[in-house]
């Protein structure tokens, strides 16, 4: 779960983005990126609910010391490609590639996260993007001296990612962007043969090299991905059994590994300063229209079946629970039981149940502000969270 701070945004004039996120993640369907699967707010915060990666982002296990073999780097590398792939085929720049974005799920395949500064081309005509965006360490040189930017600038963030497991480092350090960007101006980085450690193949240091060019038109990628895919240290890389998720992973995270980068944390500060924000007309103004907010993906529009009040959903649950063990149908006779292989549509009863929780119609009943609301003219206690509100 993603939590945002609304004060937050406020402060950092960052609304736009986190709805053109949201929009954008609970469209975007592919087996290597996370997907939104619905998103709701209440007073303070808006939240979004994405798949979930229980192995950790490539950043955690840099923290753990984890030393990637280069068997692992090319399963990692090729993962990170058919994503890439899929976003640029539909005219979208990631713009913003780093460990912290790149997380595994529990069997060790990679997906890409984070689309709040993606650039979406599909409307608009396409042209080099002149704006930064991106985090300093990662940025191609065109974009961090505005030179304008397009799709290449991604597979410079690739190399980057690629020299780190490598080296153990990056290639241009700083403590911030201006120590970054004059590294880049005076220094041209490439991994020398006798620079390659032991167990790594100079396939791959020239892989990274190409992917390093600091001019995008010599850059490994600038004509297409299909240049990855074909150069010699992927060539011959199973990518329909990659993409049908066919293959081992080389590298499983170990169980109960936590998740991600992420646990949310409440908005810490100057009390005051955040109440005065919270009255201000641009708070107002800016949230307004976030009704719409509470929305869905389209994968489940068709599957998710829950109660507007999940007392009842539970309570209706272990009701079909207790019939279940009871083992008598209703002529008294004793039922098979399967076991833990029954179906679980018998004991679940979301097949059978209407949902009114995400704003699908216009007669939804809206809850009141006390304790109780009326459903089809019975009395009905109010839900924990009230997902039709407009705040």
């Amino acid at each position: 779960m993603k939590q945002v701070s609304k004060v937050k945004l406020i402060k950092q004039n960052a609304y736009d983005e986190v709805l053109h996120e949201q929009e954008l993640t609970s469209k975007l369907h592919h087996p290597f990126l996370v997907t939104m699967n619905f998103s709701f707010q209440d007073d303070d915060y808006l939240y979004m609910i994405n798949d979930l990666m229980s192995g950790g982002d490539l950043r955690y296990w840099y923290i753990l010391q984890k030393k990637f073999t280069e068997k692992e780097a090319k399963f990692i590398v090729a993962c990170i490609i058919l994503g890439l792939e899929y976003l640029h085929t539909n005219k979208i720049i990631h713009r913003d590639l780093k460990p912290e974005n790149i997380l595994f799920d529990k069997r060790g395949y990679i997906h890409l996260a984070d689309f709040g500064i993606a650039k979406d081309l599909r409307n608009e005509p396409e042209e080099r993007i002149i704006n930064i965006s991106g985090s300093p360490g990662y940025m191609s040189p065109e974009t961090i001296f505005k030179k304008g930017h397009s799709y290449a600038s991604d597979f410079f963030s690739l190399g980057v990612i690629c020299y780190e497991m490598m080296m153990k480092r990056r290639p241009y350090l700083g403590r911030n962007r201006q120590e970054i960007k004059e590294k880049m101006e005076n220094e041209f980085v490439q991994i020398k043969e006798n620079e390659i450690p032991k167990g790594w193949s100079t396939d791959f240091a020239d892989f990274i090299n190409k992917l390093l060019e600091k001019n995008e038109e010599n850059r490994l990628g600038f004509k297409g991905i299909q240049e990855l895919k074909c150069h010699q240290w992927l060539k011959y890389y199973d990518w329909k059994n990659l993409y049908l998720m066919k293959i081992k992973a080389p590298f499983v995270p170990p169980k109960k590994t936590i998740c991600s980068e992420g646990n949310s944390h409440p908005n810490l500060g100057d009390n005051k300063k955040n109440e005065d924000i919270k009255q201000s007309e641009l708070y107002k103004s800016a949230f307004i229209n976030f009704g719409y907010f509470n929305k869905f993906s389209v994968k489940y529009q068709n599957n998710l079946m829950v109660l507007t009040n999940p007392h009842l959903f539970y309570e209706e649950i272990d009701k079909k629970e207790k019939e279940s063990k009871k083992g008598e149908n209703k002529n008294g006779i004793l039922k098979e039981r399967k076991g833990s292989n029954r179906r679980c549509t018998d004991v679940c009863p979301k097949n059978n149940l209407k949902t009114k929780i995400f704003n699908q119609g216009n007669n939804i009943v809206k809850p009141n502000r006390k304790y109780t609301f009326e459903i089809d003219g019975e009395e009905k206690p109010r839900p924990i969270f009230d997902f039709n509100d407009n705040l």
